[in-house]
């Protein structure tokens, strides 16, 4: 299926990457490789390489490149490539580059130069047979070699996995992190690969099903085998998750399933229709990998007529779902509804409260008088000045007060709101490892009452955490916009809660009309919520309708750059619906790194994943890392990459993180990010960028969000159709979710173990 040899018209030529020229959002890479027929350092030409097949090649690799020649009437003679096979460098000038690249720990340009002109073309035949004549080299001393020689194992294992995954056509840039997961658990990673290739969809982040199927159908696993079958039914319930479910009714599963194997077989697909994906689906429940229920499921939205659903949750998300419906359950028992006269006086003699209206009055008091309420409200509506309220009042009572937000971003924003400390819900949760000294989780231990904003933002794990953290006696008032995305995590908390009628809640309805130039912004953003077009509200809303992509992408680079000088760039934030095609994250991260952060001799760079990552980026952190102690959301500046110590260095606004070249996978340029990762944030300048790529990503909660993070000036940068689209669509809304079923029922009862999965799936 996949040839390694080269077609009519097609040649193979051997080289070693000098230096990459361009890394397109599709994969798209153009490189300069440099041919040395004589194997020496000289007598050497270059030639410019691209295709997507070189997507994740880094400086200093060999490479063995099949394609054809063309000759482009700009940049001259190319050779298109089809295929990439990495290969062990040959001749002194190719070892030479390889070893100064960095691909060797241990290893940086002026020792590599050493090495080689010590031993010559004989350099990687030492370092694998006979590594001890290494320490003739100056410089290289015991605790050096041994390093060096970890790294090249490394390497060797790396490239032993590569040539197995080229054979199949998958990236080779996946054998990095294949090999870093199973190192880390001492396990084989090549046996690993070739034993078990469907755990690859729960072991490493980056390989779906169709990768590991790819490899398990080419290790001789039936297509009808239950392994398959199992493994798709797990992927298919995974994904489900990514897109923000806590389940899918059993129908749904099924129905994806067969999407997913589907194939020309038509034998297959037969077979897929009998009762056999069924059996599969029955053996895992009995194994405990999934949990499978019944539930009522309305007919209609907002009319009270149900019918029966069966349902399937992996065991994680039906404990978290049926852990946080228990703990809520207990807070709603324990109301006694303390009296609202002492409070109320309270309330009066407090500065804030003299311009409160009814509804935020009524918002302050439920804080104090309720174990669990709801403040929820668009933008202008005096949520902020309600919260500030609560916390003036909780001081002068002398309450112990926790605050917390979802996202590092929201956090210090809250804490700048109330002039209070204030924390993420994650350092509310747990202490720092290793550091007593600040131990943010004895803070919730001792609240009264903790106060969490940007609640929207909330996913069914964390939110099961926080609920179960609570003390008993505290109260937990949640803020936050239902109107804005959902979390990014799975399920609808916010929402969820504030349809279980127990529960108090004050919806903030009043718009106060500002005097200041950030009305259009409010405006808009209503706007938007009730299904009409924003409009532009001169200076602080413009929009640019643009024809084509590139002109939007065209576009934010223009403004980004040709910006005002007494507005840094810092201040500003592109953000867009997705991460893929023409002016989305990639493309516009891309763009604008060449923009604001060029390549330049003392700027050094880390090649990680198809990405340059250089000092100077703007970065953010995409997932909590407890180990490096740095949050998800978190942003920052690469300050820092060390090629020999293997590791680069981050400053996250006075925090310094240091990164081992291992742990990249989370750090993303932040030039541009997508409007689901800024919730939480507030930026001076906003250009919202609206491609008509993705249609089913263009929501009406997307556009009100990215609008509302803006405090001084938006700029609307789009295609006429996506905003209509946009304005138009609400299905983010919908989610599979059982929170309001599981409260409503008295589920009281915490998950029992039986629907505990394997160890080796927790």
């Amino acid at each position: 299926m996949f040839q390694n040899q080269p077609t009519l018209g097609e040649e193979s030529i051997d080289g070693i990457v000098s230096h990459l020229l361009y890394i397109g959002y599709d994969q798209r890479t153009v490189l300069r490789l440099a041919l040395a027929a004589s194997g020496t350092d000289t007598d050497v030409d270059e030639v410019t390489a691209l295709g997507s097949a070189l997507f994740g090649c880094k400086p200093g690799e060999s490479l063995r490149l099949t394609g054809v020649w063309a000759d482009h009437p700009r940049h001259g003679r190319q050779f298109k490539v089809r295929l990439c096979e990495r290969t062990m460098p040959a001749g002194v000038r190719a070892i030479r580059l390889y070893l100064a690249s960095g691909m060797i720990r241990g290893i940086g340009p002026i020792l590599a130069s050493s090495i080689v002109d010590r031993f010559g073309e004989e350099t990687l035949n030492v370092i694998d047979t006979a590594p001890d004549q290494l320490l003739q080299v100056f410089g290289i001393g015991a605790k050096r070699l041994a390093g060096i020689l970890e790294a090249w194992r490394e390497q060797r294992a790396i490239a032993e996995l590569m040539v197995f995954l080229q054979g199949l056509g998958i990236f080779p840039t996946l054998a990095v992190k294949i090999y870093q997961h199973y190192s880390k658990v001492d396990q084989n990673p090549l046996t690993a690969v070739r034993n078990s290739p469907y755990t690859l969809c729960r072991d490493v982040r980056g390989i779906g099903f169709v990768t590991a199927d790819r490899i398990a159908l080419a290790g001789g696993i039936p297509k009808h085998s239950q392994e398959r079958l199992q493994a798709a039914l797990l992927a298919t319930l995974d994904q489900s998750v990514t897109r923000g479910d806590c389940h899918l009714s059993t129908e749904d599963l099924m129905n994806r399933t067969r999407r997913l194997l589907k194939d020309d077989d038509r034998a297959t697909v037969r077979f897929l229709h009998g009762d056999v994906l069924g059996g599969a689906l029955a053996d895992l429940r009995r194994s405990g990998y999934v949990v499978m229920e019944s539930i009522p499921l309305r007919v209609e939205e907002g009319v009270d007529v149900f019918r029966s659903v069966d349902i399937v949750s992996n065991p994680r998300m039906h404990r978290a779902e049926s852990a946080l419906a228990h703990h809520v359950m207990g807070m709603l028992s324990t109301d006694t509804r303390t009296t609202a006269a002492p409070w109320q006086q309270c309330l009066d003699a407090t500065p804030e409260a003299g311009d409160l209206t009814s509804e935020q009055r009524q918002g302050v008091l439920n804080a104090f008088t309720r174990p669990l309420s709801v403040l929820t409200g668009g933008p202008g509506c005096g949520k902020t000045h309600t919260l500030r309220t609560v916390v003036e009042l909780a001081d002068s009572a002398g309450l112990k007060i926790a605050l917390g937000a979802p996202t590092g971003k929201a956090a210090k924003r809250l804490e700048q709101l109330t002039g209070q400390p204030a924390q993420t819900v994650h350092r509310l949760l747990h202490a720092p490892e290793g550091n007593t000294l600040f131990d943010h989780s004895s803070m919730l231990e001792a609240a009264q009452l903790v106060v969490v904003d940007e609640a929207s933002m909330l996913d069914v794990q964390l939110a099961a955490q926080l609920f179960g953290k609570i003390p008993h006696g505290c109260h937990l008032l949640l803020v936050g916009d239902t109107d804005q995305l959902p979390s990014v995590g799975p399920g609808l908390v916010l929402r969820d809660l504030l349809a279980v009628p127990a529960i108090p809640r004050t919806r903030l309805t009043k718009i106060f009309r500002q005097a200041d130039a950030s009305s259009a912004i409010v405006d808009n953003a209503h706007r938007v919520l009730h299904g009409h077009r924003p409009i532009a509200g001169p200076p602080t809303f413009s929009m640019y309708p643009r024809l084509d992509r590139d002109a939007l992408a065209d576009d934010v680079v223009r403004f980004v750059t040709s910006r005002p000088k007494d507005v840094s760039a810092e201040e500003i934030q592109v953000l867009c619906p997705s991460k893929k095609h023409a002016a989305g994250l990639t493309d516009l991260n891309i763009r604008l790194q060449a923009a604001l952060n060029p390549p330049m001799a003392n700027k050094a760079e880390q090649h990680h994943d198809g990405r340059v990552l250089r000092t100077g980026d703007r970065v953010v952190q995409t997932r909590t890392n407890r180990h490096l102690g740095v949050l998800n959301g978190s942003t920052g500046v690469i300050t820092a990459i060390e090629t020999d110590a293997a590791r680069l260095t981050v400053d996250f606004e006075g925090l310094t993180i240091v990164y081992p070249f291992t742990d990249l996978d989370d750090l993303l340029h932040s030039y541009a990010m997508t409007v689901h990762r800024s919730q939480g944030s507030e930026y001076p300048y906003v250009i919202i960028v609206l491609p008509e790529s993705v249609p089913a990503l263009l929501t009406r909660n997307l556009l009100y969000t990215a609008i509302t993070r803006a405090r001084s000036r938006v700029f609307l940068l789009y295609q006429d159709r996506a905003v209509s689209w946009a304005v138009n669509n609400i299905s983010s809304n919908r989610r599979n979710t059982a929170l309001e079923h599981r409260i409503a029922r008295g589920d009281m009862a915490v998950p029992s173990s039986r629907h505990k999965p394997p160890e080796q799936l927790v």
